[in-house]
């Protein structure tokens, strides 16, 4: 199994981070609903107790975002925040893989 470093330093497989970013981006496309469970993602990777409205986190778990106690994997918190950058209106997806700086 191929592992990349994500631009917050840390190391995942490189099939969940291509499979994470199939579907952030299918989030982001999704129109508000979408954007805002992407908003609410991003949050509960920042903060550890933000807790979005009961039907963002349903929705965040039939994707496979967060488990069934509501928290995102570690892999999961490592690749959103590789790739969201921005917060609300100015919120955008950049590729995960890299160093930032460079």
């Amino acid at each position: 199994m191929q592992t990349v470093t994500l631009r917050n330093g840390s190391e995942e497989l490189d099939s969940l981070v291509i499979t994470t970013m199939t579907t952030l981006r299918m989030m982001m496309n999704e129109g508000f609903t979408g954007l805002m469970a992407l908003y609410d993602l991003h949050q509960v990777c920042l903060e550890t107790g933000y807790q979005p409205a009961a039907q963002q986190l349903e929705y965040l778990k039939s994707l496979s975002m967060l488990q069934p106690n509501g928290r995102p994997h570690d892999s999961i918190r490592n690749i959103v925040l590789s790739a969201v950058q921005g917060e609300g209106l100015e919120m955008a997806l950049v590729h995960p893989v890299g160093n930032p700086s460079a």
